[in-house]
Formats: C-alpha cells, structure tokens, sequence
C-alpha cells in the first residue's frame, strides 16, 4: 500500500483514517511523522502527532513512548515519566522504553530507580550498549566504583564507538 501523505505534506487529519485500511497502521504512520518532527527539532508538531496517534490507537506503546521523550525535552518531566510508565503497561518487553524512562529518573536523582529501568532493559537485550552505560553513570553517582566501571567496560565492549557517538550528541 502506499503511502498516504509523504514527510514533506502537511500533518493528516484523524478523519482521513477512513481511507487507511487500519487504525493500528495509520497510528503508526502518525508516530513516523512525529519522529520526523522530533528530529528536525520540531517539537510542538511531534507533541501534536504522537498526541494523534494515540486518539487513533490508544495501545500504541511506541507513541506512548515517543510522547514521553518530548515531554521529558519541553521540561514535562512528571507527565513525561506516565507517558513511559504507559508504554510499558502496553509493552513491558521494550527495552528502549525501559532505558529511556531510566534516563528521565536518572536527570530527576531518583538513581536507584534508574538502575531498575537500566537492568530492566539489559534483561531484555543483554547488547544494549547506551543503557550498560548509563546504568554505569547511575552506579558512579552511587560510589559503586567497581560496578560502574564493569558496566562501562561492558558498554564499550559491546559499542567502541559509544563515547566518540555521545559526545557528538552533547555537542
């Protein structure tokens, strides 16, 4: 099937659904478009889009999710942190919700909760390097030296470039 609008039209209205064979993908179609917004530093527009997908469909743990970055961006720290705690009702085996969510508690000091999401989202994929290394930041603000830097090395084991991508990203 193709695409019904591209990136570049204007954002679709919830009544267009009727010419999309489903809601589960036009919802889908409505979180792309918010990513889109997001990484081109729209962030009212990707509010408003994961906002939609979710009149669409409700169960969209991937919106939830999504709105829950913005959120936590535009300094909606709290509602940031229910959009995430919702995703993982709909979807508890997303490991990037999990570490996303860490990262949140993590910036708000509830560290010991942070970890908790960081392992959560190590349990379901033991490769993930972004959150061996933010569960490691986490033990450092603890003064759990040796277990920090066990997950720091296990971090650049798993991704040698980490550092060298995150760096460039706080640039």
């Amino acid at each position: 099937m193709k695409t019904m609008w591209p990136f570049r039209r204007k954002l679709p209205e919830i009544k267009t659904i009727k010419m999309v064979k489903d809601k589960k993908e036009f919802s889908n179609e409505l979180v792309k478009y918010g990513e889109d917004m997001a990484n081109a530093n729209r962030l009212d527009e990707a509010l408003e889009s994961f906002d939609k997908a979710l009149e669409v469909d409700p169960q969209n743990d991937l919106a939830w999710g999504d709105r829950g970055l913005i959120l936590d961006k535009i300094g909606r720290t709290e509602e940031a942190l229910a959009s995430f705690y919702k995703a993982i009702l709909i979807n508890p085996n997303n490991a990037i919700t999990w570490h996303n969510k860490g990262l949140v508690l993590l910036q708000t000091r509830k560290v010991q909760e942070s970890i908790s999401c960081f392992d959560r989202a190590i349990d379901i994929n033991q490769n993930y390097a972004k959150a061996w290394y933010n569960k490691a930041r986490a033990l450092s603000l603890l003064g759990a030296l040796d277990s920090s830097q066990k997950c720091f090395d296990r971090a650049k084991k798993l991704d040698p470039l980490l550092y060298t991508k995150l760096r460039k990203l706080r640039k």
